[in-house]
């Protein structure tokens, strides 16, 4: 009888994966960090025997919240993850409705509740790194950089995050190694719209800027597009893209949201997920990087930048250097 009971135990637990879902708000392909999220995720299910269904949610925001509180109302799945700074509202509502569901948002702070755990990144750090490298491109003698101190960052839209953290940290960054340097903003209203990207690339390199940083997603292909024909250059962000345009890409700065999203569902399947806690992670927590070993950036970007970035990202890891103003 005893064998019988643990066998029927046995057999239960064999029959259980735990259940999650990815409210993705957006698409995935053609985005990076979702993309990465996805990957993430995957392994973390081949590695501890999760199932996971991806959720696109599409880009009109509306919709986003009745698919949350669907999700939720369908109590099948464990554990609900979705993204962004346009979703904390929306995440609340659903968790104060669904009190027995958990949820997960990412790379977003959300409301400390008891039943939500939520994680963003410090991009302010991201940006700081792709300032400073921007402004060492444009006081060097590289074959696309030229005389004049100007450095610019294309946006695919206006959000908390790149008002409040992304730009005035690019800009402090630059200032950082050039105060005289100048920085020029402009934002696409798109994240899928290539061609304003390059329109606005023209403009800015027409200007007098020679580096770009790119945080406009899709609408950012249309800047490398217009760097190539110009001779200039820009800088990527999220994931490594160097080899899409080695020439034009010099470097990307990088969010390991593969990396995020693993060890946030390693520790949910452990039960060592913190509900009613938030968390943000950076450079120190191995979140925040850079392309200090792709082949192509070792190429094509002089020693002693390289050597520069490498003492930089070190300082930020260690807290000697804020990267906001």
């Amino acid at each position: 009888m005893k064998h019988l009971v643990l066998l029927m135990i046995l057999s239960v637990s064999l029959a259980y994966a735990f259940s999650v879902a990815l409210l993705i708000t957006g698409e995935v392909a053609g985005n990076a960090i979702y993309e990465m999220m996805v990957d993430g995720a995957r392994r973390a299910a081949q590695d501890f025997g999760i199932d996971v269904k991806v959720v696109e949610g599409g880009y009109n925001p509306a919709r986003w919240a009745t698919l949350l509180v669907s999700l939720a109302a369908s109590k099948s799945y464990d554990l609900i993850i979705t993204f962004t700074e346009g979703m904390p509202k929306n995440v609340e509502n659903a968790a104060r409705t669904f009190p027995n569901q958990k949820f997960v948002l990412m790379d977003a702070l959300a409301p400390t509740l008891p039943n939500v755990y939520s994680v963003a990144f410090k991009d302010e750090e991201m940006a700081y790194l792709a300032g400073y490298f921007a402004a060492m491109v444009t006081k060097s003698n590289m074959r696309g950089a030229n005389e004049l101190l100007k450095v610019g960052m294309i946006a695919g839209d206006v959000y908390p995050a790149m008002m409040e953290k992304m730009k005035p940290a690019y800009e402090k960054g630059a200032k950082d190694v050039e105060p005289n340097v100048e920085v020029l903003f402009s934002v696409v209203g798109s994240w899928a719209d290539p061609n304003k990207g390059a329109e606005l690339a023209q403009a800015q390199y027409e200007r007098g800027v020679d580096v770009i940083f790119l945080v406009a997603g899709g609408s950012g292909m249309g800047a490398v597009r217009k760097a190539r024909e110009m001779g200039r250059y820009v800088i990527g962000v999220d994931s490594n893209y160097i080899d899409k345009d080695p020439q034009v890409i010099l470097a990307c700065a990088l969010k390991h949201a593969d990396k995020a999203i693993y060890e946030v569902l390693a520790r949910a399947v452990r039960n060592e997920l913190r509900f009613g806690t938030n968390e943000v992670w950076g450079i120190r927590e191995g979140m925040i990087g850079f392309t200090f070993d792709d082949p192509n950036y070792i190429k094509n970007v002089p020693q002693y930048i390289r050597d520069e970035m490498l003492r930089v990202y070190e300082r930020l890891k260690e807290g000697s250097i804020r990267p906001l103003p």
